[in-house]
């Protein structure tokens, strides 16, 4: 299995990138600027899977992003798996971040409205697409630190705690998801979410 890997150059495309040389997987990472949907054509060429780990500077960055992964997706007949991000999932409250309007955002959380709009935005695009897709949203608390359990994976709307009543999982776990689904297609055309047991 050969992968198109868009953000490998990121803290959990390195993890992936990791995972993956376990599982005998080419990895090719992009290269450029996936706003341009030219590149991304170029890139994609031959591959079976294109992932995407991607940051982005605004909601309209990741949209672009995901729109040009969809359209080339669809012309060559891809799968798509996409991690994105927690803020759309369902709390133990019923609340989501997402639904929390912007300029009621504290200060210290103002770098992250482009990931909470961009990626809950990117889950609508896929769910009204005829790729095939499947999307990674990790637990509210995603940190590039040791693992600390075991994880699990589950397709959810609702964050997923453990035992002790936490939703947190670390990176790597993340990346171990992420292959998983790569290699498997268990979440097709699904959401899923992950935590980690501790």
């Amino acid at each position: 299995m050969k992968i198109l890997l868009v953000g490998a150059q990121g803290r959990l495309g390195k993890h992936l990138t990791t995972e993956l040389a376990k599982e005998n997987i080419t990895v090719l990472p992009f290269n450029g600027d996936a706003k341009n949907l030219n590149m991304l054509k170029e890139q994609a060429n031959g591959v079976d899977v294109i992932v995407s780990t991607v940051g982005a500077n605004s909601v309209e960055d990741f949209v672009v992003i995901a729109e040009n992964i969809i359209s080339v997706a669809k012309i060559n007949h891809q799968r798509v798996v996409w991690s994105g991000g927690a803020a759309s999932l369902l709390t133990k409250d019923n609340t989501r971040l997402v639904d929390t309007p912007e300029n009621a955002f504290p200060e210290a959380m103002r770098g992250w409205i482009p990931a909470v709009f961009g990626h809950a935005k990117v889950l609508e695009l896929f769910k009204n697409s005829d790729i095939v897709w499947s999307y990674m949203s990790p637990a509210l608390d995603f940190q590039d630190v040791n693992p600390r359990g075991n994880y699990l994976a589950a397709a959810s709307d609702k964050a997923l705690y453990n035992a002790s009543g936490v939703s947190f999982a670390s990176y790597t776990n993340g990346a171990k998801a992420l292959a998983a689904e790569i290699i498997n297609s268990q979440f097709i055309h699904h959401r899923f979410t992950i935590i980690e047991e501790f």
